[in-house]
């Protein structure tokens, strides 16, 4: 008998210890009670619903989170509506909801998991409201996002949250609170034209926007800033850059570009752009070719995409505009379309062929 009162004791004990939390279901919704009596929603069971809403309230308990792996691959999804309850959404929470069009995020949202909204490939716009933290990976390879506004609150940007986002164009920063852009944040988002960062931005990490074919200004806050090296290689329309007195620091190739970029600050800064480089280099540039990236004995005669006998601005908007599916290419040329000799076409093809057509240009005048 007294060994079964200390083993019944024991169980008590334990129990008041453990903190409260059950798994339970509610409509479409596994959910499980938390120690604060909140509630953690752990599954999403429907497959064929494309809107959903998440709810304020279950059993009379607050929905505060949304966990990992939620609704991740439920391909069905078109729009969902996170309550402002909810203060934080989980890991690979949306990741390859490839339908996904509309995402609300209620006023409450802090926090986004890595690789929340990961390859959402419908997904046009986000709104972060009051989100502070995001995490890596968090909305890369939505390749049909086209406008960020990142709210008042968000901290930092982490390495490859928006990258190879290729149709994104419009981006709000905060500008209050943003202190940092890092690595490959923006890398690949081959459709950004004009930048503005805020004065609280303090630090701007390795190739965080590189790769952008078509940027073509980057206004700096008056902040400390630090840039990484590469941040801006690759950004072939970028040819004027005006640095303020409180950048401290600047990378090895941050602004790799073409020989005639011109600079301008008040402090004596050494920048390495390709006409630092051996003299192989020297000469891919002159040639409008990325000399990190092809053969220069072959490339030199590509990038005719249209067949007009000249390459030219118009085949390096075909080849962008079929990567990304908004227009098709004659297989029959992709000899000519393949640039860098990898196999595919995509945008470091259409990059070099702009950077080719824009010097012929140049020194056609």
């Amino acid at each position: 008998m007294k060994k079964l009162i200390s083993f019944l004791l024991a169980i008590v004990i334990i129990a008041l210890s453990s903190p409260l939390c059950f798994a339970a279901v509610y409509e479409n919704f596994s959910y499980e009670v938390n120690a604060d009596n909140t509630i953690t929603i752990t599954a999403y069971s429907n497959l064929h619903l494309n809107s959903v809403t998440v709810p304020e309230t279950i059993d009379g308990k607050t929905v505060t989170r949304i966990g990992d792996n939620v609704f991740k691959g439920k391909s069905s999804l078109k729009t969902v509506k996170i309550p402002n309850t909810v203060v934080s959404i989980g890991n690979y929470a949306f990741y390859g909801c490839k339908n996904l069009t509309s995402v609300t995020l209620g006023s409450g949202v802090k926090a986004l998991g890595n690789y929340c909204f990961n390859l959402c490939q419908s997904l046009t716009s986000i709104h972060l409201n009051n989100v502070e933290t995001i995490g890596e990976f968090a909305f890369y390879g939505c390749e049909k996002l086209t406008t960020l506004n990142c709210g008042n609150s968000l901290t930092a940007i982490p390495k490859r949250a928006f990258s190879d986002c290729e149709l994104l164009s419009n981006i709000t920063f905060p500008k209050l609170t943003l202190k940092s852009i890092d690595d490959y944040a923006f890398a690949n988002c081959i459709s950004i034209v004009n930048l503005t960062f805020p004065n609280s931005l303090n630090f701007i990490g390795l190739s965080a926007f590189s790769n952008n074919a078509i940027l073509e200004s980057v206004t700096f806050g008056r902040g400390a800033l630090e840039i990484s090296g590469y941040a801006f290689e690759n950004c072939p329309l970028l040819l004027s850059v005006t640095l303020p007195e409180s950048v401290t620091s600047v990378g090895r190739y941050a602004f790799a570009l073409r020989d005639e970029t011109e600079f301008s600050h008040s402090q004596s800064f050494k920048f390495s752009c390709y006409s630092t480089c051996p003299s192989a280099v020297i000469y891919s540039s002159e040639a409008g070719i990325d000399p990190y990236l092809v053969d220069l004995k072959q490339t030199v005669k590509f990038g005719d995409v249209n067949n007009d006998k000249k390459v030219t601005t118009e085949d390096a908007r075909i080849v962008l505009r079929a990567h990304a599916r908004l227009g098709e290419l004659d297989e029959s040329r992709m000899f000519y379309i393949d640039v860098n000799l990898d196999g595919v076409y995509d945008s470091t093809d259409a990059r070099i062929i702009l950077r080719k057509a824009i010097m012929q240009e140049e020194q056609a005048f």
